[in-house]
């Protein structure tokens, strides 16, 4: 299934890699960035790909989860898990804004973390506010982390990738010294949960997320027609077909038993395209979602 929706969504980190105000070092599987921004910019719908840490150094951004606002500013740092969608705005007293990323491949991470062999004794669940994100007041441990992280920029040595691999060792050491340890290890041990890469299971927990196929595939950590093939066998479906009949049952869902707006219920719903959805929603129900409300 194709959405043209998906062309507006800003794929973090890949599609930063083209903006002119970001630079990278990047060494096999690891990925560190830099972003500076002058000027306000216009909110922007952004797809975490992979697993991210965002020291914050200079002004603040608002991050809009579909039932949360965060406002990050210098002092803090947000880790972002992979397959979060969300809203990111600038504000306006803080349109100068600068940011250190650091970019966790999944399978990496897991080898990092269950190296350390951390006791898991003391962690529990995570909050369901916290299912997507974990917020992090900055220590001085943490500040003069992120400042080595800067140097590395101007490192021009054979070793960046034992150089990385090394910070990142050393990154996950100092979070384990912070008040939110017990928080983030109950954070990461969901996220090595396997059944998260359950191809049903990512495509029913994201089916309003209005992401590409290969994006669903790259959450379930499988190529896409791996990917395909797996969902298909187990539900009987094609994914994109699945998708698009229980976008439209919600949709109608909410037709029927809201007072939101057409184009609310299709944003809502996965189609950030009111034409398609109205046209979609026809197709599959023998009306428009105006004369279905008023029927």
């Amino acid at each position: 299934m194709k959405n043209s929706s998906t062309s507006n969504l800003l794929r973090i980190p890949g599609d930063l890699t083209e903006a002119p105000n970001s630079r990278f070092l990047q060494a096999g599987e690891l990925c560190f960035g830099e972003y500076h921004q002058r000027v306000e910019q216009k909110p922007r719908n952004i797809f975490v790909t992979e697993h991210t840490l965002i020291f914050v150094s200079k002004g603040a951004k608002v991050f809009r989860f579909p039932h949360k606002e965060i406002v990050v500013e210098a002092g803090k740092a947000i880790f972002l898990k992979r397959g979060c969608y969300l809203l990111c705005e600038s504000i306006a007293d803080h349109s100068h804004y600068e940011s250190i990323s650091i970019f966790f491949n999944e399978s990496t991470l897991q080898n990092f973390w269950l190296g350390l062999n951390i006791p898991d004794t003391d962690s529990g669940a995570p909050s369901s506010e916290n299912s997507e994100m974990l917020i992090l007041e900055m220590s001085p441990a943490l500040e003069g982390f992120r400042d080595t992280i800067l140097s590395c920029f101007g490192y021009e040595g054979n070793f960046l990738e034992q150089l990385l691999t090394m910070k990142l060792q050393e990154l996950l050491l100092l979070l384990l010294d912070t008040p939110i340890a017990p928080e983030l290890k109950a954070f990461f041990g969901e996220i090595f949960d396997e059944t998260r890469t359950d191809p049903e299971y990512v495509v029913s927990e994201n089916m309003l997320t209005p992401l590409s196929l290969q994006d669903y595939a790259r959450l379930s950590n499988r190529s896409l027609s791996s990917f395909k093939r797996a969902f298909q066998s187990k539900t009987g479906q094609t994914p994109g077909n699945w998708i698009l009949e229980n976008r439209l049952k919600h949709a109608r869902m909410l037709v029927q038993a809201t007072g939101k707006t057409i184009g609310e219920i299709g944003a809502e719903s996965g189609f950030n395209n009111p034409s398609s959805f109205i046209r979609s929603y026809r197709t599959r129900f023998g009306t428009t979602p105006a004369a279905d409300r008023n029927s």
